[in-house]
């Protein structure tokens, strides 16, 4: 209960941590610094769906046998390779699912950088008041 708990708080703060980066990242003058954590998260993304390939053509099946009192077991190792529409339907899920923390973050460096593009053009009006 105590190690639920405990890993549960640690996901928090690395959460709350990640997010905060994010927001510190998106207000930075520099553009590109702040699409580091959501290029970070696609890749990731990229990986799992392609990982995917790697699982899915190897069916093994064990049975196993009685004869006379002694147990017989055979292994039989097939290599199926799915369907091209089998394949995509079951890497579609996977890509969305694995996206959701890109979208967010994305999301994050929207709206921070919307603010700081308002905050530049009140400072440039204010500027052009003082001349």
């Amino acid at each position: 209960m105590y190690k639920a708990v405990f890993v549960l708080l640690i996901f928090l703060v690395f959460l709350a941590g990640s997010i905060l980066l994010q927001v510190f990242l998106s207000k930075k003058k520099n553009k590109w610094l702040g699409l580091i954590i959501p290029l970070i998260c696609f890749i990731f993304s990229i990986v799992a769906v392609l990982s995917m390939a790697m699982y899915s053509d190897i069916t093994i099946t064990s049975v196993t046998d009685t004869v006379s009192g002694s147990k017989l077991t055979e292994t039989i190792v097939q290599s199926e390779k799915p369907g091209t529409f089998s394949m995509l339907l079951t890497a579609l899920p996977v890509f969305i699912i694995t996206n959701i923390p890109t979208v967010i973050f994305s999301a994050i460096y929207l709206s921070c950088r919307e603010k700081f593009k308002l905050r530049n053009e009140l400072d440039r009006m204010n500027i052009q008041d003082l001349e």
